[in-house]
């Protein structure tokens, strides 16, 4: 049997001076953008605070390589990720494989008088480590 170490870590460094982002030891708080496009402002409007949210890459964007979508724990995309931000945070994801979870910290703006509804997350970024994988087929 071989058992090899496959290390995850990877080196994050978040520009910290990225609007309307705070960052607190792993935990990121961060607004979300684009919500006023694709009916999200209906998305928006059954959220509320403490809610479940996943930040999922998504570098086919014809717009921006670095894309990080935001939706709802059913699917419903509530916005996007700032690209300052998400230019700092694509390559970890990449590197990861998979989804981050976040929940909906806080929600701003009103539907009265042609203002629109705003979400900031917040999320912790993944802690780097060490996994040991067993290879089954090299005993």
């Amino acid at each position: 049997m071989v058992t090899q170490t496959v290390d995850l870590q990877v080196q994050t460094k978040i520009d910290s001076s990225t609007p309307d982002m705070h960052m607190h030891g792993r935990i990121i708080t961060t607004k979300i953008v684009g919500v006023t496009f694709e009916n999200r402002q209906e998305v928006i409007a059954k959220l509320q605070m403490g809610d479940r949210v996943w930040l999922e890459r998504e570098p086919f964007n014809t717009y921006d390589v670095n894309a990080i979508k935001v939706t709802r724990n059913n699917g419903e995309q509530i916005g996007y990720i700032s690209r300052n931000l998400a230019r700092s945070l694509a390559p970890l994801m990449d590197r990861l494989g998979f989804p981050i979870r976040g929940k909906v910290y806080l929600l701003t703006g009103s539907c009265y008088e042609d203002y629109s509804l705003g979400v900031v997350i917040a999320f912790k970024m993944p802690k780097a480590h060490r996994t040991n994988h067993t290879d089954p087929f090299n005993e």
